[in-house]
């Protein structure tokens, strides 16, 4: 399958939270097929995972080496996460590529608490197990 492009996953994509949509509160998918219904993790990761050319392997590895990164946030005093790739920030807010500063103008708050690679991975993992 050829990977999505940001335009792409932005046309098809649908914010859903997690309770609604596995009954629990948290939970990391890369969504594979249209139509995208996830959250802001969600929307992060299937980014990141075309990015990469659908490959979970270069995504993992883009998060080790720090070339990709998930940032936690707030929005508007609310829990988000943003996707920083190669200087960039998205979201499924913005669904567009921003500076961080834009980003900040905006509302976002973001955490001297970043999500670390391997916390990362490993939700990812679990993600793709779940969903096999």
């Amino acid at each position: 399958m050829k990977p999505l492009s940001v335009n792409q996953l932005n046309n098809h994509f649908k914010y859903v939270k997690d309770a609604d949509q596995y009954g629990h509160r948290e939970a990391w998918f890369i969504m594979k097929k249209a139509p995208y219904t996830g959250d802001c993790e969600d929307y992060s990761l299937t980014l990141l995972y075309n990015l990469k050319q659908r490959s979970l392997y270069k995504m993992l590895i883009s998060l080790l080496i720090r070339e990709s990164k998930i940032c936690r946030c707030t929005m508007k005093g609310t829990g988000h996460a943003v996707l920083k790739y190669k200087g960039q920030y998205i979201d499924n807010i913005c669904k567009k590529w921003v500076s961080k500063e834009y980003m900040e103008k905006r509302d976002y708050v973001f955490s001297s608490w970043l999500y670390i690679p391997y916390q990362v991975i490993v939700k990812v993992i679990i993600g793709f197990i779940k969903t096999r």
